[in-house]
């Protein structure tokens, strides 16, 4: 009110000084221009009227009103400018998409029939902010609205999730949570959600789709409702496939049951649903879809789905798509002293065991031509799930058995532990596909992966992948 209460002084006093003018024209002061809680009708109320409440029955409130809110909070009043942006996002991506794949009956049974909209977020006394609310299934309270950009589809997401979040509560007000869903996390959940110890990191590798999910189960069903359908499925099959494959089983798991509870319960097609949410938001707001994490190099290996590479530079593909310098020399000093001790490298192998365990082999013929002969010698692999880092890890002991043996043998061993071993151990690679240039639209994206070395992209090796 402070802030109402300083400017209605200076309406008064331009009032005040205008008063004293000669000229007539001057003292008429349309104050709908001035006064935010403006009462008379304007185009955002035919608007609202037209799209809103003739259609759905919904009020919008976006004149001051300090009952719907927190009265020990400062809030600050919407900006007029600000309200039929929102409440479009309102219809488009949240009302016209449930009534397309729910039906009329379903929209109009359970979509609020109130928004209040504030300008300034609400803040809660353990730091974090409150986006929105729903209260009794009937009002949600959208918060923080003035600084949107409705031409960010960033920025417009935010409370349009918070809309699909709230409106979760709703329906779960309704028909309660499968109980199946809580048993997933039970043990990770927390009343001190905001705390240190739960970052974003920490709430992922729980198999929590954001840090306020852990705060109850009915949170999280909210959350993971709402990330699916505003965020969309490639951004949550990404999320999944860069975190341990524990924390993805159990948000598979919630997800396999959010799509069932709107099925079952409600007779909704969830990915139809879903994929009518994302089409608003791609088509009227700009929204793209992130890069397929799980079409990358490093997803194949976390998944297990290749069975091996091999570099034989004499490859026509290299001629193609080039070859590393750097590792070009590690391999020509290996075929050398291999040469010198009377045997013929032909090309090497990694051959992916699990997605934790590797078999470098050499392919190898004596100098005379006899063989082919193999070399194995194996390592643990480790491929972070974010980032694609990779570390190889000598495995000891070899083993045993004939390809052993042939690692073993004085001659053939001496090049392996003087280049190969340490080219290897000695450095952090990023698992990726190659070229690295590539695009997704070229017919041969996905055929070569391998590995360049974190931080000098111009030292790699690679090959065509053969997949499981």
């Amino acid at each position: 009110m402070k802030r109402f209460f300083n400017y209605m002084i200076c309406v008064f006093a331009l009032g005040s000084l205008l008063s004293c003018s000669k000229d007539n024209d001057n003292l008429t002061v349309d104050l709908t221009k001035y006064n935010p809680d403006i009462t008379a009708q304007n185009d955002v109320d035919k608007w609202l009227t037209s799209n809103l409440v003739n259609p759905y029955n919904i009020e919008t409130v976006y004149r001051f009103e300090r009952n719907f809110t927190d009265v020990n909070r400062d809030i600050s009043p919407v900006y007029l400018q600000q309200v039929e942006p929102m409440m479009n996002a309102v219809l488009t991506t949240y009302l016209q998409p449930y009534e397309k794949i729910g039906g009329k009956t379903f929209i109009k049974t359970y979509t609020p029939k109130q928004f209040v909209l504030y300008g300034s977020p609400s803040y809660n006394t353990n730091g974090s902010i409150t986006l929105g609310t729903a209260d009794n299934g009937r009002r949600i309270v959208l918060y923080e609205l003035n600084s949107l950009d409705f031409n960010n589809p960033t920025a417009v997401k935010r409370p349009v999730r918070t809309i699909h979040h709230e409106f979760t509560h709703i329906l779960n007000q309704n028909i309660v949570i499968p109980p199946a869903f809580e048993q997933i996390s039970k043990a990770d959940y927390t009343a001190d959600w905001t705390g240190a110890a739960n970052t974003a990191a920490v709430a992922k590798s729980l198999g929590f789709v954001s840090q306020y999910s852990r705060s109850s189960f009915g949170e999280d069903f909210a959350e993971m409702n709402a990330h699916l359908l505003v965020e969309g499925q490639v951004w949550f099959d990404n999320y999944c496939a860069t975190t341990s494959p524990a924390a993805a089983a159990k948000l598979r798991e919630k997800e396999k049951l959010v799509v069932s509870y709107f099925k079952d319960y409600y007779n909704i097609d969830y990915r139809a649903l879903q994929a009518e949410v994302q089409r608003v938001l791609k088509e009227e707001y700009g929204a793209t879809d992130p890069v397929d994490q799980t079409k990358t190099f490093k997803a194949y290996l976390i998944g297990n789905k290749v069975a091996s590479f091999t570099f034989n530079p004499d490859a026509s593909h290299y001629t193609t798509y080039g070859k590393s310098s750097s590792f070009q020399t590690v391999y020509d000093n290996y075929k050398n002293i291999m040469s010198t001790n009377g045997w013929a490298v032909q090309n090497i192998q990694l051959i992916f065991a699990s997605a934790t365990k590797l078999t470098f082999r050499c392919e190898f013929k004596t100098n005379a031509g006899a063989g082919p002969y193999y070399a194995d010698y194996d390592f643990n692999l480790s491929v972070d799930y974010a980032t694609g880092q990779t570390k190889f890890t000598k495995l000891l002991p070899e083993g045993s058995g004939t390809t052993y043996s042939n690692g073993a043998i004085a001659s053939v061993k001496l090049g392996f532990e003087t280049y190969i071993l340490p080219y290897l151990t000695n450095r952090v690679f990023v698992a990726s596909f190659f070229p690295t240039t590539m695009t997704a639209s070229d017919p041969n994206f996905g055929k070569f992966g391998g590995f360049y070395v974190d931080g000098t992209t111009s030292n790699y090796f690679y090959g065509p992948i053969v997949l499981k």
